[in-house]
């Protein structure tokens, strides 16, 4: 399933929903209530509830396809695609974010392979959904853009072997990982990456999440980054230096939650590892699209930063 936070045109409150065949998207709550089934009231309580919330959506989901042609209540319970607006279809309690996970990607910006997977945590308040703007900070020139493959956590869990880590899988979705790099350069070289990757609009999420069952093998899923039409990024998750499960076993000893999030790194291709001719960093007016086999493509356009003192 691909399940999703969503907005219906001109309205105000997040909603639980699915996608169907044709890519419209139903209302999970509104169904429930016609078919008199108790439904989880968000993504987030979905996860949280385990098995059980997840099989009462599945069954609500088949009933919405089955049955939506001869029931006009159903029926009105599904949107259109140019009806809703994403939002991110969870906020997660913290992001534990791998770097330099692809070995062209570290070539590239000149780093070496790490033994262990490494890395930085990203704020859920640097969080927007699929085409909410990406605002460019007016501190930094090299804006850039990471497509990541994004593992959503399903269980609490503590210390767990990598053998065992599929189990605690809820599901997949897409992370760009927006970066400044010369702040994050320049954090490097002192300590820990902080602002460099933590600013608002840095964390575009989305546009749903996929169900653990409907990705079988994370580890052989194309991803491809283009800006402006162009591609920029164009791998393969089985290109990552350290597999998913030992990413999650190292993550663990600080505790996962339902719905954390583990980002996975992003291949080469990025704007610091380009070579000449016109910069690759991005820019007010450009549109990035991160597009992840088996999931979709999260889609974001960059603007003009804006200062909000309340």
């Amino acid at each position: 399933m691909k399940l999703a936070t969503f907005l219906v045109q001109g309205g105000r409150r997040g909603r639980f929903g699915a996608l169907l065949g044709d890519q419209s998207v139903v209302d999970l709550q509104a169904a429930g209530r016609v078919l008199q089934r108790r439904i989880p009231r968000d993504l987030m309580a979905c996860i949280r509830s385990g098995a059980s919330a997840l099989d009462a959506v599945a069954r609500v989901l088949r009933a919405v396809e089955t049955e939506h042609t001869q029931n006009q209540e159903l029926a009105e319970t599904i949107y259109a695609r140019q009806q809703v607006r994403f939002l991110p279809p969870i906020i997660p309690g913290k992001i534990m974010a791998v770097g330099l996970n692809y070995a062209d990607h570290a070539a590239e910006v000149g780093s070496e392979e790490r033994a262990r997977p490494t890395g930085f945590i990203k704020l859920t308040s640097s969080i927007i959904g699929h085409e909410a703007p990406i605002r460019k900070p007016t501190w930094t020139k090299t804006l850039d853009y990471e497509n990541e493959l994004a593992v959503v956590i399903g269980r609490q869990c503590t210390n767990i072997p990598a053998e065992n880590a599929y189990q605690y899988i809820f599901g997949y979705t897409i992370m760009n990982d927006v970066s400044a790099r010369e702040v994050q350069r320049q954090e490097r070289q002192i300590g820990n990456i902080m602002i460099g990757k933590n600013f608002p609009t840095s964390a575009p999420l989305g546009p749903w999440i996929v169900t653990r069952d409907e990705i079988p093998d994370p580890h052989n899923l194309q991803l491809i980054t283009r800006v402006n039409g162009e591609i920029r990024q164009h791998a393969n998750t089985k290109q990552q230096i350290h597999d998913i499960p030992h990413q999650m076993a190292w993550y663990s000893h600080a505790g996962f939650e339902p719905g954390d999030i583990v980002s996975t790194g992003t291949p080469s291709g990025v704007a610091a590892g380009h070579q000449g001719g016109e910069s690759w960093y991005l820019k007010p007016g450009d549109e990035v699209a991160c597009e992840i086999e088996g999931i979709g493509c999260l889609s974001n356009p960059v603007r003009r930063s804006r200062t909000v003192n309340k």
